[in-house]
């Protein structure tokens, strides 16, 4: 029984180092795996996003539609489109097939809503900017495309009156 007061001690220090440095390098995996994913994601998303770019820099020149078309139709875009549905969070391919349904459905009648386009790629914003980390932001889906189209409330039917205003920070503390 001597032995065993003699042995055990070192015997459980050294299993629980083992099992403490197994957790941690499992934890680190995880963590770098993590990482990965989320700048793959980062990856994927910008080049999802890049003809709609083209779109809203070229609306007042005209060449943004067609250059956006020629993206949007290339087997590159395709490809990209199918690793968003590979490694994108739910919510993004969902929020990005509702617009690309809406896309096609717009195409084939030869009528779309421009309300409803402009809601659909709010939400893919939305989506992304929760999938990269931002999950409770306050944000709508017009407030993530204020800054790119001038005269979004009246294109939305939005009055300033119904827009919620930025919240102030207060003032910094003298030292």
């Amino acid at each position: 029984m001597d032995w065993l007061q003699v042995v055990a001690p070192p015997l459980l220090m050294i299993a629980g180092g083992v099992i403490t440095w197994l957790l941690k390098s499992r934890a680190e995996e995880l963590r770098a795996t993590e990482q990965r994913l989320l700048d793959e994601r980062r990856k994927i998303y910008g080049q999802i996003l890049d003809p709609y770019v083209h779109l809203f820099a070229g609306l007042k020149t005209g060449h943004g539609q067609a250059q956006a078309l020629k993206k949007v139709t290339s087997y590159e875009y395709r490809k990209t489109a199918f690793e968003l549905s590979l490694v994108g969070s739910d919510d993004v391919v969902r929020a990005y097939n509702d617009l690309m349904q809406h896309t096609y459905k717009s195409e084939q009648s030869g009528e779309g809503s421009v309300v409803e386009m402009m809601r659909l790629w709010g939400a893919l914003l939305l989506a992304i900017r929760r999938s990269l980390g931002n999950k409770t932001t306050k944000l709508d889906r017009l407030d993530m495309l204020r800054g790119m189209i001038t005269d979004i409330d009246s294109i939305a039917g939005v009055s300033n009156s119904k827009r919620k205003p930025a919240p102030k920070k207060p003032p910094p503390k003298p030292c």
